[in-house]
């Protein structure tokens, strides 16, 4: 059983993962094409990462693909209502009854994502071994660790390295003399 609640809990924070890092590069004009490369990547590495045929591949890209616009829909629909909140925030006296319905719809929303997360979840479970949902874990981990990495970058040439945070300049100190 434990063995089980492992799984579980990996694949609910993969589902999140997967979720935030689409919905994050959704709204941006070129998002779609990164998207599709994405999948795209996915579909070529998928099978030997986790030692599956393409026909499984693609069993699980048509899970991803079938979940994803109902949470994505459901992520937007949320920071509306988050955005709605702080506006009558803002007021001197927000109303109490307009505060609580906004925020039972956003925790609404959220509820609802985290049974979407959960049925995808279960449908991969059921598609792969142990084993390989396990491997798939770590391979979307380290996608979206990569896809954060590229996403970040500027376009041009360079975009193979990674990018690093300028460092520090160094400030002269200047003693007075004694």
């Amino acid at each position: 059983m434990p063995r089980k609640l492992l799984l579980h809990f990996l694949g609910l924070m993969l589902a999140g993962m997967v979720g935030a890092t689409l919905a994050w590069a959704q709204p941006g004009g070129s998002s779609g094409s990164f998207k599709e490369q994405f999948q795209e990547v996915k579909r070529s590495q998928l099978g030997p990462a986790l030692g599956v045929d393409q026909q499984t591949v693609d069993k699980l890209l048509q899970i991803d693909q079938r979940y994803h616009p109902m949470r994505h829909q459901l992520v937007n629909e949320s920071k509306s209502e988050f955005r709605r909140l702080q506006q009558v925030m803002e007021q001197p006296n927000p109303p109490e009854q307009e505060v609580k319905t906004i925020l039972t719809s956003i925790k609404q929303k959220q509820r609802e994502v985290e049974r979407l997360k959960q049925r995808q979840d279960e449908e991969e479970m059921a598609v792969l071994s142990p084993v390989q949902y396990a491997r798939y874990v770590f391979y979307l981990q380290s996608m979206m660790k990569e896809a954060r990495g590229i996403k970040g970058r500027p376009p041009g040439p360079g975009r193979a390295a990674p990018m690093t945070p300028p460092s520090p300049r160094e400030i002269p100190v200047v003693r007075p003399s004694q």
